[in-house]
């Protein structure tokens, strides 16, 4: 599915993360203390510093390592599976199926986003540490699920969900909470613990927190909360291909507030009554993967459904509770045909299902392939040419460079976001050479005419 991928060049962010490590390789206790404003993300940090210094700027195997993580998680979601839908073969479907499932596929292409891979990876070693730890009663799964939530907080914020994960899986299994018990109990207490230090850190160390495109705008919250929602179930299900609707649904209700507020109600209530009667057909094991499977996802999403806008990677680890619930649906799909139309005709309707659904998601994942390749070598190409036109007096003059028509990205790829002005500095290693970006030619040159 991915290994085409792996000589796709860095693009954007992957710049920044370089300069960053390159500036304070040789103090790695910062990346613990201090984060330069921006996320508290050490453990990503110091991946990035380890693999610059051993490889420097060898695509492949940073890729390579991203496809390692990748079907580490998905062995998690497979082993997981197991514990939580109790069938083996739907359990190994629920894996393919988060392989299939493209709509996270920033998380896997762009260099970036591994930080999301080892914190998913972390995320569900804790929580299956957790399982054996409450299968096993030994002490030291519970343990390593508590180191396992500290990992995932250092290689990023979402981390701080993993404790909640563990305390659904606790009270949608019957066996373990017994009847009159909290649905708090001291284990859960010890796990949530470890993010009130991390709080502190991130605050000490002068982290990012919330502004820009990762702020939370509380008169908008509902609204962005239920749009977001759609959003990540249509990207999920069917891939980029439904980011137009989703795009479409955003600006018609920042243009109709009170009609967008009417539709958010209605929703709620049919979602209600379909949850009613969905449920009342359902035996207990099976109500318990659906509540496991959604709110899963629900919770993976938690710190982003308030923002202003959906990202592929967000929808990482949210995909491993969605494949879970996806595997359910499938085989519930084959049981009602079968009762229907008898076995022979409900295994040839469900496999054409599988097929039709398959289909869908390669086709987009071939295009996916082609627009992180084109970015890749966009990237590339202006990184070789400024390497072409570079002069020794580049490294110690002050210069101004003045860019037109950056290209943001392409298609479902990410060229130049952010991270320009650390890919001219990769080239000079000048830190007096200033980079700007204009809307236009006339602008450039108006600013340039008297710098060199």
């Amino acid at each position: 599915l991915y290994f085409s991928a792996s000589n796709y060049y860095f693009t954007g962010d992957d710049f920044t993360w370089f300069r960053w490590v390159s500036d304070c390789c040789e103090n790695v206790v910062k990346y613990f203390t201090d984060a330069d404003g921006f996320f508290y993300r050490p453990g990503t940090k110091l991946y990035f510093s380890l693999m610059h210094s051993a490889l420097w700027l060898n695509q492949t195997m940073y890729h390579l390592v991203s496809f390692i993580l990748h079907f580490s998680v998905a062995a998690l979601v497979f082993l997981i599976s197991k514990r939580i839908l109790k069938n083996y073969f739907l359990s190994i479907a629920s894996a393919v199926l988060f392989l299939l499932l493209i709509g996270y596929h920033e998380a896997v292409f762009w260099i970036s986003s591994t930080g999301f891979l080892f914190n998913a990876m972390f995320a569900l070693l804790a929580l299956l540490f957790f399982i054996y730890y409450k299968e096993k009663r030994a002490r030291i799964y519970f343990i390593m699920s508590l180191i396992s939530i500290i990992l995932s907080l250092l290689f990023h914020e979402l981390g701080v969900i993993v404790p909640l994960l563990i305390i659904l899986y606790d009270i949608i299994d019957e066996k373990i909470i017994p009847r009159g018990a909290g649905i708090i109990s001291r284990p859960h207490l010890v796990l949530l613990f470890p993010i009130l230090p991390y709080l502190l850190l991130r605050f000490i160390a002068g982290s990012h927190w919330f502004s820009g495109d990762y702020s939370y705008n509380l008169l908008r919250l509902p609204f962005n909360i239920v749009g977001n929602t759609i959003g990540y179930l249509g990207l999920v299900l069917f891939g980029p291909a439904s980011l137009p609707f989703y795009q479409m649904l955003r600006n018609f209700s920042k243009e109709h507030v009170l009609f967008a507020m009417l539709a958010i109600i209605i929703a709620i209530f049919i979602v209600g009554v379909m949850y009613r009667m969905i449920f009342r057909k359902m035996i207990g094991e099976e109500r318990r993967i659906v509540v496991f499977g959604f709110l899963f996802f629900i919770i993976a999403l938690l710190p982003f459904l308030g923002l202003g806008n959906i990202a592929s990677r967000y929808s990482y680890l949210a995909t491993a509770g969605f494949a879970i619930l996806f595997a359910l649906v499938f085989k519930k799909i084959y049981s009602y045909l079968s009762n229907i139309n008898g076995r022979y005709i409900a295994l040839t309707s469900t496999i054409g299902i599988v097929i039709i659904f398959t289909t869908l998601q390669l086709f987009q994942l071939q295009k996916i392939h082609s627009d992180w390749r084109v970015a890749g070598e966009k990237s590339k190409r202006f990184i070789i040419s400024l390497e072409g036109m570079y002069i020794n007096e580049w490294k110690k003059e002050r210069m101004k460079f003045y860019f037109v028509n950056v290209p943001i990205r392409f298609g479902e790829a990410w060229v130049f976001p952010v991270g320009l002005s650390d890919a001219v500095w990769f080239v000079s290693r000048n830190e007096y050479i200033g980079v700007y970006q204009l809307s236009s030619l006339s602008q450039a040159l108006g600013a340039a005419k008297d710098a060199p």
